[in-house]
């Protein structure tokens, strides 16, 4: 039991301080847990009777894996397609992963939880203060894409710090603890502001309204003059460069709606989403139950584009979710997909009354909402880092979300 709680709590504080700092290293971490919980699980050390929730999820990834495997199956002739039996193992590893977290009584995880991402928060906000600090003067251009070398997977982790620096500093009742957080949660939003990313901007008020008045101390939280004169501070301290960066990128936007308006257009970033969606679109009309696959769907996209603006557009997905799943897999892919959003916000609806799986609703409540915001016009899964945060984070929640009778049973069976 000591040693489960050690290697647990351990590993949790490495992985979310990672997050800040190696970008696919936490990928690999990830994995490395999965693959350890599962040969525990053949090995018949992780014993238990899974709740209908864990047993739902679980069902939820598998299907998401086969949704891979039959596009595959469907497109024989497209090797581009092949690496999904292997990109989308890390879904059907939810529960042997759940289990093992599971062997960690909430406080003990909440506690390494939040501790490693207050770790990570600092991580991400020097990786973009340096970034930003080698390139001053381009601003209206810069991005910061840290560790990964890609603004958008920078940018979800940011969002998913912060989001557990926020609980964190909610539930906090030690004013230097709750100050820590809060400073914690002001360095990932800074970050998050200098990824440029627009699809997550709207997370940087989203985020806390969600875990403030959804966890039951919003009232206390408003009080407290400590917390407000630490936000306050650090905005005024972090916040003016983050916020020249998030006013150029609107500023772009809505340059780009005065330009072209929301019509096709190959000549700026908004015009070009508006012409993949349109030929997702006629590319799932072609296939509708199964999808063209990869190489097809690139291959549709370039000449799709070319008819529709006079121009290639090519890219690794359709910068939609929804629309990406359409092309690549059709009705099943999307029925697979939205299956992964909608058992989770089933089953926070479902214990949303209840106090004890409070932390668990509102946390994965948070990832739906960065995931969700990231598929309107952006990649959702299909990225190691965004795949990997999504299966071990929503582990977590679910752990969190488990009764505590379940939690003590699986404690003993160990």
């Amino acid at each position: 039991m000591l040693s489960n709680d050690r290697l647990n709590r351990s590993y949790m504080v490495l992985l979310y301080g990672a997050l800040g700092f190696g970008g696919s290293l936490y990928s690999v971490l990830v994995t490395s847990a999965v693959i350890f919980s599962a040969l525990k699980l053949v090995a018949g050390r992780l014993r238990d009777e899974p709740a209908p929730e864990i047993v739902t999820m679980a069902v939820a990834g598998l299907a998401y894996y086969a949704s891979g495997l039959l596009i595959i199956v469907t497109n024989p002739g497209d090797a581009g397609n092949y690496p999904l039996a292997v990109e989308r193992l890390l879904f059907i590893g939810f529960l042997p992963l759940y289990l093992q977290i599971a062997l960690l009584n909430k406080e003990q995880l909440r506690e390494s939880l939040e501790i490693g991402a207050a770790i990570g928060a600092a991580g991400v906000a020097t990786w973009a203060l340096i970034q930003w600090s080698l390139r001053p003067y381009e601003t209206y251009y810069f991005r910061a894409s840290g560790a990964p070398g890609n603004p958008g997977p920078f940018a979800t982790t940011c969002a998913l710090l912060l989001t557990v620096c926020l609980m964190a500093a909610v539930r906090s009742a030690k004013t230097r603890r709750r100050a820590i957080f809060l400073v914690a949660s002001v360095l990932a939003a800074l970050a998050l502001m200098l990824t440029g990313m627009r699809t997550l901007y709207p997370a940087l008020l989203l985020l806390p309204l969600l875990i403030i008045f959804l966890s039951g101390d919003a009232k206390t939280l408003l009080r407290r003059r400590g917390a407000v004169w630490t936000i306050g501070t650090m905005i005024l301290v972090l916040m003016p460069v983050g916020g020249l960066v998030l006013y150029w990128r609107l500023s772009q936007l809505f340059q780009m709606i005065d330009l072209s308006g929301f019509a096709p257009s190959a000549t700026n970033s908004l015009g070009q989403r508006i012409a993949l969606l349109t030929c997702a679109y006629e590319g799932f009309l072609e296939s509708p139950l199964f999808g063209m696959g990869r190489a097809d769907a690139y291959e549709f996209m370039a000449a799709c584009s070319r008819n529709l603006v006079g121009e290639t557009l090519q890219f690794s997905h359709f910068h939609n979710a929804l629309a990406t799943a359409a092309a690549f897999g059709g009705l099943v892919e999307i029925s697979a997909m939205l299956a992964m959003l909608l058992v989770p916000l089933y089953w926070c609806w479902h214990h949303r009354q209840d106090p004890a799986r409070r932390y668990g609703v509102v946390l994965i409540l948070s990832i739906l909402t960065v995931y969700g915001l990231n598929g309107t016009s952006n990649l959702m899964l299909g990225h190691d880092i965004h795949d990997a945060l999504f299966v071990h984070l929503m582990a977590v929640g679910f752990v969190l979300l488990a009764g505590e009778t379940a939690t003590a049973r699986r404690r003993q069976a160990a």
